[in-house]
């Protein structure tokens, strides 16, 4: 039986972890979640578990309301003084949740960015600063009794997730037209990104991972399709391609949602 508290009570991928498991492999995984606010981890007992699997931390989203020192508190020394508790109480391994963004952003309209075992990353802001803070902090914690296994994963999508997936799928459900523009994104799905975690759990595995589904997305594919599965019908048009790549040069949204990142 694999125990594993969750640190995120609130997080979209640690409740959908918890469900995932809690639906498959009820007979060999007890999860708790605690909330890493208010300093609840510090007076928990973490000597029970096998694993702690840590997804809290302001994200990318966030970034209009929370400070550089928000970010450089909770994303990156946080994750490292949770995980100093676990390795002294005799936690075995330590999974953090950490993101793709520590490659930069997306590329620019019209351009490539293919990310390889051996780029280095190259973070773009303070999100990427402090997530690459705390996988350094986290690394130097590592050892043959502490394994550390970091998950960098490009955009989640699935029910109920946020960020720019969702807009995508309002859009499609109400626009007769989309713009046709061939690009390639790495996107991973939430139950296969949870699997992910369970081997990587059930195997006591460490090291980085950089899970993606097996095909890349294009955009205006995936709003066609989705589309067509709410019964809608939109037409994708190329017409909007110039004013784009005119606009994404002050609105990074238009980079987000159509530009390259595998």
């Amino acid at each position: 039986m694999y125990r594993i508290l969750i640190i995120g009570k609130n997080s979209y991928v640690g409740n959908s972890f918890a469900t995932y498991i809690n639906e498959r492999y009820s007979d060999e995984f007890i999860i708790d979640k605690i909330s890493s606010r208010n300093h609840e981890w510090k007076n928990h007992d973490f000597g029970k578990y096998n694993t702690v699997f840590n997804v809290s931390g302001l994200c990318h989203a966030d970034a209009r309301q929370g400070s550089n020192e928000d970010y450089i508190n909770i994303n990156g020394r946080l994750p490292v003084e949770i995980a100093l508790k676990a390795k002294e109480e005799g936690v075995a391994q330590f999974v953090q949740m950490s993101s793709m963004i520590v490659y930069g952003n997306m590329s620019k309209l019209g351009e490539q960015k293919l990310i390889k075992k051996d780029t280095v990353p190259e973070s773009e802001g303070i999100y990427g600063e402090s997530k690459l803070m705390a996988e350094k902090g986290l690394k130097e914690l590592a050892d043959d009794d502490f394994r550390v296994a970091i998950m960098r994963p490009p955009l989640i999508y699935g029910e109920n997730a946020g960020d720019n997936f969702m807009r995508l799928a309002k859009f499609a459900l109400k626009s007769p037209l989309f713009p046709n523009i061939d690009n390639s994104q790495s996107m991973i799905y939430i139950d296969n990104f949870c699997e992910l975690v369970r081997l990587v759990i059930v195997n006591g595995d460490s090291g980085i991972f950089c899970p993606q589904d097996k095909k890349y997305i294009n955009t205006s594919r995936l709003v066609n399709d989705i589309a067509i599965s709410a019964g809608k019908r939109i037409k994708l048009v190329k017409c909007f391609t110039p004013i784009l790549k005119i606009a994404s040069k002050k609105v990074n949204f238009i980079n987000k949602a159509f530009g390259n990142l595998t």
